[in-house]
């Protein structure tokens, strides 16, 4: 609030929370949502300010997305992790709960997989520029299978050797749980079949050419793996010896079973079988031996006897060579990387073996079955893996259990950090320690903020000489040497570094150079524990008589002028002193100009329709302007532009440039505008006009100087430059208008333009008073021929006594019988008559053209209106 001595006191939503010129919440959560306000108060005199809403909300959850579940080593995955935010996030990402250190902060993970990349995969997102971390995603599983998929072929039938003409069937299939494969059949290195989705290939009708090594290629985009079945088709029948379990080798008590069997038409053969080339009672396909003894051993064969073809014997088949121990030992176990305890997370694998083939194994714990198989492997023990292990081989019937052997596990034990600093100064020291309850030997890690600290020692003693960057929250995480086993992060230890006591000087208004009489108000503050400073003040290095956190003043003159700073002093930190904030360097003008008006294309004089462009300047920034015509504002706006003037923009204008509550006026302009000379459009009548039809106008501006014309017709501008426009008298022309203004090369360049002008009917009525002149003209002349014709066609009548005179006399007219002359003058008044109608009628005809709206200013006298002469006096002279 300006001015000393206030008192500022926070609320939310209309409750005190704090009583200080500043509100720090360093960490917000959803219950600060609020409407806060301030309200600063000295005395019994408080103000309250603007409320100002605070909106806290939980940070968006990350998705996984992928279409990967599992894969094989080599193949390329791709995880992407979605927020649905628009904001710029920067990315990190777990597998099974450890940070993947080579991710580069982007939102997509692509993995050339391997056996490590196997596990469950989550993501984390931090707002870039803010401190704002996102909760874990939902895992995502991955299961890496190994380097290459364990593919299973299999025949159908599945005898060892196919005849002629049967079919068969391959089928290729991966052991792994997986998907989106294609398969390729091969024989002798060309591909047999067409449907890569369908993995069993079929051989409708054997052939002996059909023999050969079949491949099965699977593929997956870049992954590709095969593995060959050899497809044997014979002809001739010969017997198979072979031996059920399928080990040579037995130990007392075991159940033995050979069987003699030829694969075509099995069920039509009988059997002769032989120890040691001496025959046995046994007729069957089998020779059984339930429980073997030393005794038993030997060399065995067969052959076979085709029961509807009697005479039809194989030969013997390979023999078999059997023998037997006298005694029986126990399975052995193998411990890789035997501890005592194991801790979660570490791999368990043992090895069960019994000498001799065929074995089966199975595993036990606590007296219940685990798994079937030589090898157990708990690649990530748990707590519940504890327990007595032992295993069991077995091969028929018969089975031998191995030892017992304990296994225990626990989870790893967990650090503390132990320090009794949880905030510094800048330059102290300071030390955090991670401490075990183990005797084990460890490497310790740290982290700060959640990111690992690089260069730690790896003991559990951390030291800092604490500079700004150390400021943030502290873990640590402990690894076994020699054992992958790693701890949980110990519970987050604060440390709060307050940066460089620095003092943050600035100015409340936007610039740096001042006029006299401005005022000028700067602000020293130090951001952490601003009410545990004061403030010491300097100009030009020298001290001032001020110790707030504000210097003002109130009318600036030119001694003001010069470097200002400040710093901080800690009031009960006595000795600790912040340095000297950034100087300001402040300018004071000694007078106060005014504002300069920049014109564009200036006239003393403009002419209506012209533009008027005036810029309004003041130096330095902060400025704000109003234009002003006399004393009415316009605008707000250094640039004042009149893009048509009329007489009504001319007065006096000036502008006014402001900043604060400071103010400067302009001189004062004076605007003057003047109308465009006039142009008339007038229509001009010639015979020659009324006889074609044709239409001539004329344009002029009688200002007394030379002017080109550009004419207009419906708007449309002509290719004509003369005052005089002629135009065809058509249907188009005396419905159009037309217009026309003067053109110059001086100041004003043109004219206002001229009103419109539309022909009508003017055309017709010239037509028709043609037509009518024409018809009298023609009239008057026939009668003068007809009076001529008369008057010499026509004789007196012959006399006697005198010589007809053509003249008549006073005395003759009493005379009935009139003369040719004297007939002639007896009709000259009735001819007269006619002519004066006929002028009369032209005259009418003049006065109504001269009468017509469109020409009001044709002087033409009577006798030659409209370009027709008239023939009064000439029709009877």
């Amino acid at each position: 609030m300006p001015g000393v001595g206030w008192e500022y006191h926070w609320y939310k939503n209309e409750k005190l929370q704090i009583t200080n010129p500043e509100l720090t919440i360093d960490s917000v959560s959803v219950t600060h949502t609020g409407d806060y306000r301030c309200k600063a108060q000295r005395g019994d005199f408080s103000v309250n300010s603007e409320t100002l809403q605070v909106r806290v909300q939980d940070p968006p959850k990350p998705q996984i997305q992928s279409e990967w579940t599992e894969a094989f080593h080599g193949e390329k995955v791709s995880l992407q992790c979605v927020i649905q935010d628009s904001k710029s996030w920067n990315y990190m990402w777990f597998r099974d709960q450890n940070k993947i250190v080579s991710s580069d902060g982007t939102n997509t993970l692509t993995l050339s997989v391997q056996s490590s990349h196997h596990g469950v995969y989550e993501c984390q997102a931090e707002l870039q520029n803010r401190k704002v971390m996102t909760t874990k995603s939902p895992p995502h599983s991955l299961t890496v299978h190994g380097p290459q998929p364990t593919i299973i072929l299999k025949q159908d039938p599945s005898y060892t050797d196919i005849y002629t003409g049967e079919q068969v069937k391959l089928t290729c299939s991966i052991q792994e749980k997986t998907s989106k494969w294609q398969y390729i059949w091969q024989n002798a290195s060309q591909q047999v079949n067409t449907d890569l989705d369908n993995p069993v290939y079929t051989i409708q009708s054997a052939t002996l050419s059909r023999n050969g090594e079949y491949t099965c290629q699977v593929r997956r985009g870049e992954k590709t793996s095969s593995k060959s079945t050899k497809l044997t088709i014979i002809e001739p029948p010969k017997p198979e010896l072979s031996i059920i379990p399928q080990w040579k080798t037995f130990y007392p008590t075991e159940k033995l079973t050979l069987k003699c069997s030829v694969t075509e038409d099995s069920d039509k053969w009988s059997y002769e079988w032989f120890r040691n080339g001496d025959p046995l009672h046994s007729s069957g396909n089998t020779l059984s031996i339930s429980s073997v003894k030393a005794d038993h051993a030997g060399q065995y064969t067969c052959r076979g006897k085709h029961q509807t073809r009697t005479p039809v014997t194989t030969g013997e088949a390979e023999a078999l060579q059997l023998h037997v121990h006298d005694t029986t030992p126990k399975p052995t176990i193998t411990k890789h990387q035997w501890f005592e305890p194991f801790y979660i997370k570490e791999r368990v694998q043992f090895n069960c073996n019994m000498p001799g083939v065929g074995w089966e194994y199975h595993w036990y714990k606590n007296e219940k079955l685990q798994i079937t198989n030589p090898e157990l492997t708990i690649d990530s023990v748990s707590v519940t893996d504890t327990g007595d292990y032992r295993c069991k081989a077995q091969r028929g019937d018969f089975s031998v259990n191995s030892e017992t052997l304990q296994v225990r596990v626990q989870d790893p034990p967990k650090p503390q950090i132990q320090s009794e600093w949880t905030e510094a100064f800048h330059g102290e020291k300071v030390s955090l320690q991670c401490v075990i309850q183990d005797s084990k030997s460890w490497n310790y890690m740290w982290f700060r903020d959640q990111n690992k600290i690089v260069s730690s020692d790896g003991t559990n003693t951390l030291t800092l000489s604490v500079q700004s960057s150390h400021h943030g929250v502290y873990e640590c995480q402990a690894e076994l040497q020699d054992r992958k086993v790693m701890t949980t992060k110990s519970p987050p230890h604060s440390l709060t570094v307050h940066e460089p006591p620095k003092p943050e000087l600035s100015i409340v208004s936007q610039w740096k150079t001042f006029y006299p009489t401005e005022k000028l108000t700067l602000k020293c503050s130090v951001t952490e524990d601003s009410d545990k400073w004061s403030y010491e003040w300097f100009r030009n290095g020298d001290p001032l008589h001020s110790s707030g956190n504000t210097l003002s003043i109130s009318s600036v003159k030119a001694d003001h002028a010069g470097q200002y700073t400040c710093r901080g002093k800690h009031q009960t930190r006595t000795p600790v002193t912040t340095g000297e904030a950034e100087a300001l360097q402040l300018h004071v003008h000694d007078i106060t100009p005014k504002p300069t008006i920049t014109k564009h294309q200036w006239f003393e004089l403009f002419y209506t329709e012209e533009q008027v462009q005036l810029n309004c300047n003041m130096s330095g920034v902060g400025w704000e302007y109003q234009w002003y015509k006399g004393s009415t504002p316009l605008i707000k706006n250094a640039e004042l532009t009149i893009s048509s003037v009329s007489h009504t923009h001319t007065g006096d204008y000036h502008c006014k440039a402001q900043r604060g509550g400071f103010s400067v006026n302009s001189e004062t302009l004076h605007v003057r505008v003047e109308a465009r000379p006039a142009v008339s459009l007038s229509l001009e009548t010639e015979l020659g006009d009324i006889m074609t039809g044709d239409m001539t106008l004329r344009c002029n501006v009688s200002d007394g100087r030379q002017w080109n014309y550009t004419w207009f017709m419906n708007g449309q501008q002509l290719n004509e430059t003369s005052d005089v426009l002629k135009r065809k008298g058509n249907e188009e022309t005396i419905k159009s208008e037309f217009k026309c203004k003067g053109i110059n090369t001086e100041r004003p360049l043109y004219s206002a333009l001229s009103d419109g002008f539309i022909a009508n009917n003017i055309i017709f009525k010239r037509k028709i008073l043609l037509a009518i002149s024409l018809c009298l003209v023609c009239c008057i002349v026939i009668l003068i021929i007809g009076c001529i014709v008369l008057k010499i066609t026509r004789k007196p009548e012959v006399k006697e006594t005198a010589q007809e005179d053509l003249f008549f006399s006073m005395t003759d007219s009493k005379i009935q019988t009139a003369s040719p002359m004297k007939e002639y003058m007896d009709s000259s008044p009735t001819e007269l008559e006619e002519c004066q109608e006929k002028e009369e009628l032209i005259t009418d005809r003049n006065s109504a053209v001269q009468e017509d709206g469109v020409i009001k200013d044709e002087e033409t006298p009577a006798s030659e209106g409209n370009g027709l002469i008239s023939f009064k006096g000439k029709l009877c002279k």
